[in-house]
């Protein structure tokens, strides 16, 4: 789940003003007020901190129990001034994988499909040509990053035509340009293409869109309304985060989503994904089986960051135990999402610029904000 799930790097630029807000939700009263105060000030600290370290500007949500606050630094936009504020929207890039799983899962209760079905079942021919065979590849293997396929995404024609309109059948023909990594199921690798080919068979097994599905199976009973799925046009429903690409400046809405699609193109607020991810971790969207399913995991080392990973979730350890969720990055944007399994602990992060990925002192900041976000 780590670095640029769209594979296109992530956070910032000098901080200029710092601003910061605390923001109790107005149901918010359980636990020990001294705590809540003592939480927000070290979370503060550790978002001042990432300002500091180069993002523009950074989010984070807690949860413990039923109090849920926002803590805030920096800014949403250069240009402007405008100080980050929670209820702005962001692309989630990868997150989406945990919402594509969950619709899968589901059309699976439902026996619409199978998790051991093959690829070809539902799109003969797609997966094929230079050893591709997608035959020997199932749902399953495509959910949990073990069909061997390649990664459309650090293709230079995708690198270099941020703007260009992609359909899914281009993106998964540029994978199937070059043979299988391995023999489906015997190792793993991270591929967007993946989850390209699971939004396809979403929509084959369900007849609809795959931004249907998700606004009648999840956005719509979960309440999720500030949560869309844009394929093709770059621009914002609503108020958003201003996302920056060093330097190649504020990128917002200069990049296509349909490069993204099904692995990686929903819009929301650290609010809605923290509503879905709660919903989801403590059962209220899968039956128990798919449940044992999505949460099936094994150890992978995600570019220098060691978790476990199932069917779109991964497992996080942290000082205080383990947390599920994903993570993702767009082009200035990164977000981050931690969920314990009774959904009473919660952290999500977000910032708005693309290149602090590797940047050793910034991920090791992040890694403490995490902890301390989760556990403090």
């Amino acid at each position: 789940m780590a670095s640029v799930k769209i594979r296109l790097l992530s956070t910032t630029v000098a901080a200029a003003a710092v601003t910061a807000a605390v923001v109790p939700a107005a149901h918010a009263a359980a636990g020990p007020r001294s705590h809540g105060r003592h939480l927000d000030a070290k979370v503060q600290a550790q978002a001042d901190r990432l300002v500091a370290d180069g993002a523009p500007g950074v989010i984070v949500m807690t949860r413990r129990g039923g109090r849920v606050s926002h803590v805030t630094a920096g800014v949403s936009d250069k240009a402007t001034g405008a100080p980050m504020d929670h209820r702005l929207l962001v692309r989630v890039a990868s997150v989406t994988k945990s919402f594509t799983s969950t619709v899968m899962l589901q059309l699976a209760a439902e026996r619409r499909l199978s998790l051991d079905d093959t690829v070809a079942k539902w799109l003969p021919g797609v997966v094929a040509g230079n050893g591709n065979d997608g035959s020997t590849i199932t749902v399953r293997q495509l959910l949990a990053q073990t069909s061997g396929l390649n990664d459309y995404t650090p293709d230079p024609r995708v690198m270099s035509d941020p703007a260009r309109t992609w359909t899914p059948a281009e993106l998964i023909a540029i994978a199937m340009e070059k043979p299988p990594l391995y023999a489906p199921g015997t190792s793993w690798n991270y591929a967007n293409t993946n989850y390209i080919l699971a939004g396809m068979i979403i929509e084959k097994a369900s007849g609809r869109p795959l931004g249907t599905e998700f606004q009648r199976r999840v956005f719509g009973p979960l309440r999720l309304r500030h949560t869309s799925f844009p394929t093709t046009d770059p621009s914002f429903p609503g108020p958003y985060v201003h996302g920056y690409y060093d330097e190649f400046g504020d990128v917002s809405t200069q990049i296509s989503p349909s490069s993204a699609r099904a692995s990686g193109g929903i819009v929301s607020t650290v609010d809605d994904v923290a509503r879905f991810h709660r919903a989801l971790f403590t059962g209220r969207m899968l039956p128990p089986k798919q449940m044992r399913e999505l949460r099936t995991v094994r150890p992978v080392n995600d570019d220098g960051i060691v978790e476990d990973y199932g069917l779109g979730v991964a497992r996080i350890k942290f000082s205080c135990g383990y947390a599920w969720g994903h993570d993702g990055g767009f082009p200035g944007y990164r977000t981050w999402t931690y969920t314990s399994a009774d959904g009473r602990s919660q952290a999500v992060i977000t910032y708005n610029e693309s290149k602090l990925e590797y940047d050793k002192k910034f991920r090791a900041d992040l890694a403490e904000a995490a902890d301390t976000a989760f556990c403090a």
